[in-house]
């Protein structure tokens, strides 16, 4: 049984919602009132029910920008022999926002990556390192925003009470 991001409460179905533009999984309780993007059945009650979202849709394995990335498009660019001008005009971007990212200034999006890696023939992307989920616990597992809230309104109170208020 998983347990809520929010609350920590063990639950047999999450919800996976948008909280303040991160996407989080959260008990039913949790999610009431929050906009629902999917949801998965662990096999408590329901197991078994086709439920009217589905998860695997929405969770997209994402590919990471290489370190080097600035040099790479420079270098593709010089070896085919276009300025920067023609490259961001080939591609319908910017020059400014191409400069930017051959610069390194900026992280390019999804689509301008693709662009560049159809138009120079190289490759911007590589597979996400695994994550290492190694957390934080508190007194009953890992610490949730609860615990967090929790101790942040504690360490107020004890402020409060060295200050002599």
């Amino acid at each position: 049984m998983e347990e809520c991001e929010i609350c920590g409460r063990p639950a047999s179905t999450l919800f996976l919602i948008e909280l303040e533009g991160a996407r989080v999984m959260v008990c039913d309780n949790c999610a009431a009132g929050k906009k629902i993007i999917g949801k998965i059945d662990l096999g408590g009650k329901g197991a078994g029910k086709k439920d009217s979202y589905s998860l695997k849709s929405n969770v997209v394995e994402e590919d990471e920008v290489v370190d080097n990335y600035g040099t790479l498009i420079r270098k593709g660019r010089e070896k085919l022999g276009l300025p920067l001008k023609v490259l961001a005009e080939r591609i319908n971007e910017k020059e400014s926002t191409m400069l930017r990212v051959e610069e390194q200034r900026t992280l390019p999006s999804v689509t301008l990556t693709k662009k560049l890696e159809k138009e120079l023939g190289i490759k911007l992307t590589s597979k996400a390192a695994p994550v290492n989920s190694a957390m934080p616990t508190g007194k009953s597992g890992p610490i949730t925003l609860g615990d967090a809230a929790f101790t942040k309104a504690k360490d107020r109170k004890g402020k409060k009470n060295e200050e002599g208020e």
